[in-house]
């Protein structure tokens, strides 16, 4: 019997995708490498690996592609409502998930879990259940779904419920904060975000350090691990594509900039 779902054997869930867009003076769009580390380091997935890359439309570049149909091979792009993407984005993922990873709160005084996070949360959700319908629709029968980072933290759980077929993991480029930082988020927030990622098979982290703090975390607010393992994974930058960016005229205007600014390095 036919499979009734897609083609991709293998795919990448990010909110910053391999490519990005702008529209000319004349309407035409033109497309351009997207910009980030993690852009870098999942270079190499391609399409000779029958590869499907599912990101944010992030720009209205990117909308204007979404809508016209226009896109790179082995790129999906999610033409998430805009408010929708800043709350999730700017409200939850950048204001609230990095800021208890990297301990940054001036508490006592922070955090504030009001009506407003209430609704930017709803918003979190709703991104998540976008990235995880689409990889659901896309994944061929017990396709390699790889999930990307603290603005995705439901999607593992959520893609389970919906393919369990598939093979999961979901890789943190981030700290993840000790259980006593970590505690300071709503009961029920905490348990969501911990069992979207332990919706995964595997979850990987740049250092042990990280990878226990979450483990320990797991063992105090949701029962442990279940089946999930973990690991640790360095993650390299693309040499080649920095080697070559380094030459182009931005970056030696910057260097230039920079120079005038702080004067010249020793040798």
């Amino acid at each position: 019997m036919a499979s009734t779902y897609g083609a991709a054997q293998v795919l990448v869930a990010s909110n910053r995708g391999p490519v990005s867009y702008a529209v000319g003076e004349d309407g035409s769009l033109n497309a351009k490498r997207g910009g980030g580390g993690l852009v870098s380091g999942l270079s190499a997935i391609g399409s000779d690996a029958d590869a499907l890359w599912v990101c944010s439309a992030l720009s209205d570049g990117d909308r204007e592609a979404v809508r016209r149909g226009v896109g790179e091979d082995g790129v999906r792009m999610l033409d998430i409502p805009a408010d929708v993407h800043a709350e999730a984005y700017n409200g939850i993922a950048n204001s609230v998930l990095w800021f208890v990873h990297h301990m940054l709160y001036q508490t006592p005084l922070e955090p504030v879990f009001d009506a407003e996070f209430r609704r930017q949360w709803a918003s979190y959700e709703t991104y998540n259940r976008a990235f995880a319908e689409a990889l659901a629709e896309e994944a061929a029968r017990g396709a390699a779904v790889v999930v990307q980072d603290y603005h995705l933290t439901l999607v593992p759980g959520m893609l389970r419920e919906l393919r369990p077929d598939l093979r999961i993991g979901h890789f943190t480029h981030t700290p993840w904060a000790p259980p006593e930082y970590f505690r300071m988020l709503p009961d029920d927030v905490a348990g969501q975000v911990l069992r979207g990622m332990l919706g995964a098979d595997r979850l990987g982290f740049l250092t042990q350090r990280w990878a226990d703090a979450f483990v320990t975390c797991a063992e105090g607010f949701a029962g442990g691990l279940g089946g999930t393992r973990i690991g640790v994974h360095g993650l390299g930058a693309d040499a080649d594509f920095l080697r070559e960016r380094s030459h182009e005229r931005d970056v030696a205007e910057r260097m230039a900039a920079l120079r005038e600014e702080i004067g010249q390095a020793p040798d």
